[in-house]
């Protein structure tokens, strides 16, 4: 048997605490305080921390949070469960992480300087930025310059323009950053 000399033994973690700590990690990774890789190292970390100082080393780089010991829930609904949870939903945090990582991989698309003339694009010999893909239209649509830097409208095609994911109807601004789609060709915008 260890005893302990001048010290009390660690607090064991319950499954309570973790899943506070894992609430307040996906909070964090939904506000853009942590990187999706952190968020993953962190989250494997609180999976296998056996005390609560294992937990507190996981989020106590993140300002206003603090793990206390709780007291035991009546029927707690089980660690494994909750994650499959929040894993299915459709709008959860998972569907949000693997969104914001595949955008991350899009191929970049650098938006030409400001002040620049319009741009046409699609998949015609004429287009300034010709794509030659199926699902791209002849004159698919045209980047202009406004006051704010650029602006993209759709030229009525065929399988349409998204921006950030809504189909574009009109013209709408856009800046580096933001992800569009030509028919099935993606991209994230960059600066010149």
């Amino acid at each position: 048997m260890i005893q302990y000399q001048g010290e009390s033994p660690p607090s064991r973690a319950s499954d309570a605490d973790r899943e506070r700590v894992l609430e307040l990690l996906r909070t964090a990774a939904v506000e853009g305080r942590l990187s999706h890789e952190t968020f993953v190292i962190r989250m494997e970390r609180v999976l296998a921390a056996r005390t609560l100082a294992d937990l507190r080393s996981t989020i106590e780089d993140l300002p206003g949070v603090e793990v206390a010991p709780s007291a035991p829930a009546p029927a707690p609904a089980g660690l494994g469960r909750i994650l499959r949870r929040a894993a299915a939903a459709p709008g959860g945090l998972a569907t949000r992480v693997r969104r914001r990582y595949r955008i991350r991989r899009l191929p970049l698309l650098a938006l030409p300087p400001a002040g620049s003339r319009s741009l046409t694009i699609g998949r015609s010999p004429g287009s300034h930025l010709r794509l030659s893909h199926a699902s791209v239209s002849r004159s698919h649509a045209v980047l202009t310059s406004s006051v704010d830097g650029w602006a993209l409208r759709d030229l009525s095609s065929l399988n349409g323009t998204l921006v950030n994911g809504r189909r574009l109807v009109g013209q709408a601004p856009i800046r580096p950053g933001d992800w569009v789609t030509f028919g099935r060709m993606h991209f994230r915008l960059a600066a010149p």
